[in-house]
């Protein structure tokens, strides 16, 4: 309902409330005539009094203040207006003592001040709750905007590492892996810009990225795959998998002597493990820990929010990724 609705059905509904409540038995001419005056009288001074108190305290923050205004200038407006329904009925014959006639209008208009009220601050609370709600989505797509920018710069800097090595060991090996990275990298352009995508695709991705480790390691590099096609539908961030293996490879020694071995398994609570076992380098290059810290973020951004969880044990270091079921990618794009 509107300002403009309750503006005309008010007087209304308190002319019926007068009729029904005070003048049922004693139902006249005059008695219908007083009662509708009544009623707009006071349907239109609560609106006076709204308005003033409006000027002075606008929102739904200053309740305390906007009472005492209620009361500073609807006492006064309440009083005059009663004084001229007074003079009013006494002008057309109908003898009602002032005191009831004040009674009677303040009543009335407490009832469309509350009325007016319900309404501004539902409708408040409404806009509030829409601008939170905005404010909310543009500062998710803000932070997976500044996450997946991380990934590009991250994934060319340990990229260009890898190289750097690589040419001082075998120039054309090198060579290869340029051209692999340069698919790679234009894949990661081109779908940087999602927030999720299938469980598919990111395997499909995760496998043009190996290329390019075995084009490096060759047989030292071994990848354990035990996935469901079931899953291939169900959501993960874009580039999860390849940031987990260039995590393990980046951490630990891979060598003909020593393989490094990563293992990819669901569970039966849709989740993703994947696991290597731990040797790790005795003189780790730098590292801002950006690849678990970003895939962490971005699982918290999720509007489901989801966790991963990372274990070291027993000579294995453990990341359990949940798989997100398809609805959510519609939660996303709203």
């Amino acid at each position: 309902m509107t300002t403009k609705k309750i503006r005309w059905y008010a007087p209304v509904f308190l002319f019926l409330f007068l009729q029904l409540l005070f003048h049922v038995a004693t139902i006249s001419y005059l008695t219908i005539t007083a009662s509708a005056f009544y009623a707009i009288m006071a349907s239109e001074s609560a609106l006076w009094i709204i308005l003033l108190t409006r000027i002075k305290a606008r929102g739904i923050l200053h309740l305390q203040k906007k009472t005492r205004l209620l009361v500073l200038f609807g006492l006064p407006i309440s009083l005059l207006v009663a004084g001229i329904d007074h003079l009013f009925a006494t002008w057309i014959g109908l003898h009602h003592e002032f005191a009831f006639i004040a009674g009677l209008n303040l009543l009335c208009c407490s009832l469309v001040i509350g009325a007016y009220e319900c309404l501004y601050y539902i409708r408040q609370w409404r806009r509030l709750f829409i601008e939170s709600e905005k404010t909310r989505k543009s500062s998710l797509q803000v932070q997976y905007k500044f996450l997946r920018d991380q990934i590009k710069p991250h994934f060319l800097f340990n990229s260009l590492n890898s190289l750097t090595t690589l040419i001082s060991q075998d120039p054309e090996k090198a060579e290869q892996y340029v051209e692999d990275m340069a698919a790679v990298y234009r894949y990661l352009l081109k779908n940087n810009g999602k927030a999720l995508t299938t469980f598919k695709e990111e395997r499909a991705f995760l496998s043009s990225y190996l290329l390019m480790l075995h084009t490096r390691f060759n047989d030292a590099l071994i990848i354990d795959m035990q996935l469901n096609e079931y899953y291939d539908d169900f959501l993960v961030p874009p580039f999860v998998l390849q940031l987990l293996v260039e995590n393990a490879v980046k951490h630990n020694v891979v060598s003909k002597n020593n393989p490094l071995t990563i293992r990819f398994y669901t569970d039966e609570e849709d989740q993703l493990h994947i696991c290597n076992n731990l040797q790790k380098k005795k003189n780790p290059p730098p590292s801002e820990n950006t690849g678990l810290h970003n895939i962490s973020a971005r699982y918290a951004l999720l509007p489901e929010k989801k966790a991963i969880s990372i274990v070291e044990e027993e000579g294995i270091f453990k990341v359990v990724i949940p798989l997100i079921a398809s609805h959510v990618l519609k939660h996303m794009e709203e």
